[in-house]
């Protein structure tokens, strides 16, 4: 059964899955992957500048990418947020736009890895899914293989919220909004102390160094609940259709 949906025909994609824009790493190699193989990409270009969103846009060269989105992310997420839980929060707000009278297409994120996600989310009156973590570890994605590796590797179970790498990397994220990583020996040696590692310039510099060196015991990996789900680095179309293929079935089966 096709997964035709209000996004889809929106939007005039094949698939109802959208890449998440991640900061950094969602470059046009892999926005070019999503909407090849039926999905529609999107670039990341939080806190990047001009020339960076330039040299990603020509490296999807002939494909329809975006940069932005419209979503209900739960707090499974990797990445910022706040702290709903996805499946509670996706049917609150498709009940909310549907009493306003809108006909936005509502997009659920946050811990959706495979197709089983993705019907879940359908059934819950969602149009569509945005997925980050599971392309985040994609072999197009702008993330070093080591970091990638480690996604692959770890467990939801590991992954926690903090703010003790925005402070690190001088950022200015609202104070409710904590992001969601891999606790790795930075988060280890400032948790509970993020006070104190405001004070700590030198900690700042060391910080910045790290993350130029792609030193992953200290710089942050941002990285959603629903990593056990991912066990391979992947190309990122073969990823789309294994999803949609699972959702697919899960949604005939449900309905058989």
């Amino acid at each position: 059964m096709a997964l035709r949906t209000k996004l889809t025909e929106l939007l005039g994609i094949r698939h109802p899955v959208l890449l998440a824009p991640m900061g950094g790493t969602a470059g046009g190699a892999l926005a070019a992957a999503v909407s090849g193989a039926g999905g529609l990409g999107l670039i990341g270009g939080g806190r990047s500048d001009a020339e960076w969103l330039e040299r990603e846009f020509t490296a999807a060269r002939n494909q329809t990418v975006g940069c932005g989105f419209i979503v209900a992310q739960g707090s499974e997420a990797g990445g910022h947020g706040a702290a709903r839980a996805t499946f509670p929060l996706v049917p609150a707000v498709v009940d909310t736009v549907a009493a306003s009278g809108s006909d936005v297409p509502v997009v659920a994120a946050g811990g959706i890895a495979d197709g089983r996600g993705v019907a879940a989310a359908l059934m819950l009156g969602a149009a569509g899914v945005m997925m980050g973590t599971r392309f985040h570890a994609a072999e197009e994605s702008l993330l070093p293989r080591p970091a990638k590796m480690r996604i692959v590797k770890g467990s939801g179970d590991n992954t926690l919220r903090t703010k003790i790498f925005d402070i690190a990397a001088g950022g200015d994220w609202p104070q409710e909004y904590t992001g969601r990583v891999l606790p790795n020996r930075f988060s280890e040696e400032w948790r509970g102390r993020e006070a104190m590692l405001v004070a700590d310039p030198t900690e700042l510099v060391r910080y910045a160094e790290a993350r130029a060196a792609n030193d992953f015991d200290t710089a942050v990996i941002h990285a959603g609940e629903g990593i056990d789900l991912i066990h391979a680095i992947e190309p990122a179309g073969e990823i789309l259709a294994r999803v949609v293929a699972e959702a697919e079935t899960a949604l005939a089966q449900r309905f058989s």
